[in-house]
């Protein structure tokens, strides 16, 4: 073969024809797979060991090839099988992790080498649930929070692109005090809240993806403590009040201890005592701390202002920190039933009798005489209480006292 060298020719085609100068030219092979131009996908949940594509290329010697990848990373993740170019993957993708490569194949004809580079795309499927952030979730509220307030935002994330990536929350199960807003996370009282009914509650949230084919979800709880608020008047117990009190106990003698206290169960305040109305003379003292009803003064049955007893009005009215009271009241009437002793002797209704009696009088003669006497305490206590005086003797006793008669003695 003669070869001809022109001065105006590229070096590339003098390397050519120098080399034809000892023999026939050896051109070199070339990849035809497209994705070299573009990007190949590889799915994220493709199997170890399985293939994810061939290099295809062309030797226009027909030379036999060999071929192969290159780069310490690239070499983890992929093998080439030399011969039939079936590239296969050799450790799990996660697009999460890692979702893109640039991976050099190369193709040998034994005597020249090419090499060219691909961009590998992990391609996402939904292998990831929903993650809750900044948990523990606990928010604590006041019983009075009004219905549409806004309390909570609970957070979740989810790596998945797609619909596999977009999350909406729920309740469950559902609940009748709260709702959750399913796109915001947003949680909100949709029903009056009482403290005294339920102190706390324990939500638990559903956050799911959106995947058509395989939704994932996870779980998260929510606390929700209700704190009281003095929102509930108090409330006297052991009632009906009603006792009896025997007219001659002394001065300071406890009638009955009265008790209210505070409905609020969060922190529930003392109480104060007071006597509204029914108190004759002030007769009775109430003690406003302790709600110990006393005796203050002297009873007598037999005054008419005592005679049918008393029915007190009594107060109770919750305390303030400092002692005050407040707007929390309640009231209930006490019935108190004054018991007779007999402590009063017969009387007559007169101190002296005078009355003129003719000597002709005849034995039962009817006189015109009327004597009355009069015993304050009532029938069935004359059997009680002190001894009635002795009777009065006369000894020399013209006549004899009868019931409403004076009647000459028989000689």
């Amino acid at each position: 073969m003669r070869c001809h060298v022109a001065t105006s020719c590229h070096v590339a085609w003098l390397l050519v024809l120098i080399s034809g100068c000892w023999g026939q030219v050896n051109r070199l092979p070339f990849f035809t797979n497209h994705f070299f131009d573009t990007y190949l996908l590889i799915s994220e949940d493709t199997p170890v060991g399985s293939s994810v594509t061939q290099l295809l290329a062309r030797d226009m010697d027909n030379d036999p090839l060999v071929f192969g990848v290159s780069g310490e990373e690239a070499s983890r993740f992929f093998a080439v099988e030399p011969d039939t170019g079936v590239v296969w993957l050799r450790q799990p993708l996660d697009r999460e992790t890692k979702s893109e490569f640039t991976v050099e194949f190369s193709v040998s004809d034994h005597q020249g080498v090419i090499t060219r580079k691909v961009n590998i795309q992990v391609g996402d499927v939904n292998d990831n649930a929903p993650t809750f952030h900044n948990q523990p979730y606990s928010v604590r509220i006041p019983e009075n929070t009004p219905v549409g307030t806004p309390i909570f935002i609970v957070n979740a994330t989810d790596p998945d692109l797609g619909a596999g990536g977009s999350v909406l929350y729920s309740f469950q199960p559902s609940s009748q005090f709260f709702a959750i807003d399913s796109a915001r996370g947003i949680v909100t009282v949709i029903r009056e809240l009482d403290y005294e009914t339920t102190q706390a509650y324990q939500l638990t949230v559903n956050a799911t993806d959106q995947d058509k084919t395989r939704p994932l979800s996870t779980l998260a709880n929510l606390a929700i403590i209700i704190t009281d608020v003095q929102d509930m008047d108090p409330i006297f117990i052991n009632l009906p009040y009603s006792t009896n009190i025997y007219e001659h106990s002394p001065p300071g003698t406890t009638v009955r201890i009265i008790t209210a206290i505070d409905q609020d169960k969060g922190r529930p305040r003392g109480i104060g005592y007071t006597i509204v109305s029914g108190n004759t003379n002030s007769i009775f003292a109430l003690d406003y701390i302790s709600g110990a009803l006393t005796l203050n003064g002297l009873l007598d049955r037999e005054n008419p202002l005592y005679s049918h007893g008393f029915i007190l009005t009594v107060k109770g009215t919750e305390l303030n920190d400092d002692r005050t009271p407040s707007d929390a009241t309640v009231t209930t009437t006490f019935n108190i039933l004054v018991i007779d002793i007999n402590d009063n002797a017969p009387e007559f209704n007169s101190s002296e009798y005078s009355v003129a009696i003719t000597e002709l009088a005849q034995v039962g003669f009817a006189l015109p005489l009327f004597i009355q006497v009069v015993d304050k305490d009532e029938v069935s206590t004359r059997t009680r209480g002190p001894p009635d005086p002795p009777p009065i003797q006369t000894h020399h006793a013209a006549c004899a006292v009868q019931p409403h008669l004076i009647s000459v003695p028989g000689s």
